[in-house]
């Protein structure tokens, strides 16, 4: 009879720990196939006014510029540098924001370290996803940049009029 018993034990013991290799099996799947999602996230924005494009792979790398034909004719050089970088900023949050989106199902199912050590400090504040950036249809918006109207820059003194003759760059530094 107590043979038995432990018989019964042992094989509900092995159905559970079978059971519990599936589930991990089952998880390490999803999270291999949820990784891989989020590697190959691209990110995607484009300036308020339509005149630059970005794309980014998911770790922010830029992997596409676009220009809108009158880009360089409506854009001074310093207005369309700062378009770029708050178009290239956008696209790479917008990158991010698909990466954590692929991984966060992944993230509810991990225990954290008070779930196995109960004094234990919890880690998942270090898990926490950025906070999305507001977009609209998977493209993140850039806020425009302030335009600065271009200013004349002053002459100095030993700067040449359209009288003067053009004569050496080091001379004129010592007069």
């Amino acid at each position: 009879m107590e043979q038995d018993q432990l018989d019964a034990r042992n094989t509900a013991l092995r159905d559970q720990v079978e059971d519990m290799l599936a589930g991990l099996r089952k998880q390490t799947g999803e999270l291999k196939a949820a990784q891989a999602q989020a590697a190959n996230a691209t990110g995607e924005a484009k300036s308020p006014d339509g005149q630059v494009a970005v794309t980014v792979n998911a770790t922010g790398v830029v992997t596409g510029v676009r220009f809108a034909q009158s880009a360089f004719i409506r854009n001074t050089p310093d207005h369309l540098g700062q378009l770029v970088v708050q178009t290239i900023q956008a696209a790479a949050a917008n990158a991010r924001m698909k990466s954590e989106a692929a991984l966060a199902p992944v993230r509810q199912n991990l225990p954290d370290l008070p779930d196995f050590f109960p004094d234990a400090p919890s880690l998942t504040a270090l898990n926490a996803p950025a906070p999305p950036l507001p977009g609209r249809g998977g493209q993140a918006a850039v806020a425009p940049a302030p335009v600065a109207a271009p200013r004349a820059r002053p002459r100095a003194r030993a700067e040449e009029t359209e009288e003067e003759p053009i004569g050496s760059i080091m001379r004129k530094g010592y007069e």
